[in-house]
């Protein structure tokens, strides 16, 4: 194995995988890192928005290949619902047009884990999977990362830059900034798929979310991918969320007549209500692992934008010289206005 790289990008998401892109473009020697095996899940809706299809067609060329999407392909954004006892069903909006340009409206329904790989292999980057970074250490102007294979074999790999795109539980952010790990401001996420005899009154090309807080604190949802039903809880520190998706099944057959069968697999993740923060030094962080998120917890896009002009800011870095943060900052301002109006906006707690 090569043991040393211009630079290793930590996290093989779309955050990653957009960065190693812009980096390849600019023929800059990238390895990325990833924690688990590949293909991997990860507990996320699959919805590719508006934004992140225009994305798509800007940094890598289109839209990925059929195998990639689930049954139904297409889910308009019209038909992701809210639901109230009072009311009954309105429009939940889950995207904000952005610097003047509204978004397509037809989005696509996709597997996560067939999505980021697919990704992933687009960017052309050289990949090890099943690879943990543990810590790093700056030795002689060169950034040592200590990495983790298959649980087992300790390895030290060099760079000149190292590139956080590690998600909301990122192993590097708290290594750069020590208040991450002090932010108490976090939901806890746990999505079921779950086999299904009858879907009810729910219909199959919509996406449902609901506001209960006999269920969560935050947003519930349930929409079909394939011949399974995904439900998705969210809650605070101290709720079950075991209970939370009992109260959930229970309340979709009660008032939708939802006939649920065994369950598939389920999955989690917390996300922390964390600031931008953006490394320090030669260490960068992009996507959910800088604290990007747009409205109501929407993190494809922002990864996928983010993460590309990281890859560029470090590119230039490398060619012509500067301050790679402050070249990274000017990157991503329209991001970050983009954030703050969405943090305006967002509906994603009960109260």
């Amino acid at each position: 194995m090569q043991k040393e790289y211009q630079v290793i990008v930590v996290g093989s998401g779309p955050a990653g995988a957009a960065c190693a892109k812009a980096l390849k473009n600019e023929g800059v020697e990238v390895l990325v890192i990833e924690k688990d095996k590949l293909p991997r899940n990860k507990t996320c809706s699959g919805i590719l928005f508006g934004q992140t299809q225009v994305l798509l067609d800007q940094y890598f060329g289109g839209l990925p290949p059929g195998d990639v999407y689930c049954s139904p392909k297409i889910i308009k954004a019209e038909n992701i619902l809210e639901w109230n006892k009072e009311k009954g069903f309105c429009t939940y909006v889950w995207e904000l047009p952005k610097d003047g340009q509204s978004f397509p409206q037809n989005f696509y329904n996709t597997w996560r884990s067939k999505f980021d790989y697919w990704l992933l292999k687009e960017s052309g980057a050289v990949y090890i999977d099943d690879c943990k970074f543990n810590n790093y250490s700056v030795e002689n102007g060169r950034i040592k990362v200590n990495v983790s294979r298959n649980d087992k074999e300790n390895i030290d790999l060099y760079c000149s830059y190292l590139i956080g795109a590690d998600g909301g539980g990122s192993r590097l952010r708290p290594l750069l900034d020590p208040s991450f790990m002090k932010i108490e401001q976090a939901v806890s996420i746990y999505q079921a798929y779950y086999r299904f005899s009858d879907m009810g009154s729910l219909e199959d090309d919509h996406w449902y979310v609901f506001f209960e807080p006999e269920i969560g604190e935050a947003i519930s949802a349930v929409s079909r991918k394939d011949d399974l039903l995904a439900l998705c809880v969210c809650g605070f520190k101290g709720r079950s969320l075991k209970k939370s998706m009992d109260a959930l099944k229970n309340f979709l057959a009660e008032n939708f007549q939802v006939a649920l069968k065994g369950m598939e697999r389920d999955e989690g993740c917390v996300m922390k209500m964390a600031p931008p923060f953006l490394g320090k030094d030669n260490i960068i962080l992009t996507g959910e692992a800088a604290g990007m998120l747009y409205l109501n917890g929407e993190g494809i896009s922002t990864a996928i934008d983010s993460g590309y002009r990281a890859g560029k800011a470090v590119a230039q870095g490398i060619k012509k010289g500067g301050n790679v943060l402050e070249i990274y900052g000017k990157e991503i301002e329209g991001i970050l206005n983009h954030m703050k109006l969405c943090a305006e906006k967002t509906h994603f707690f009960t109260a």
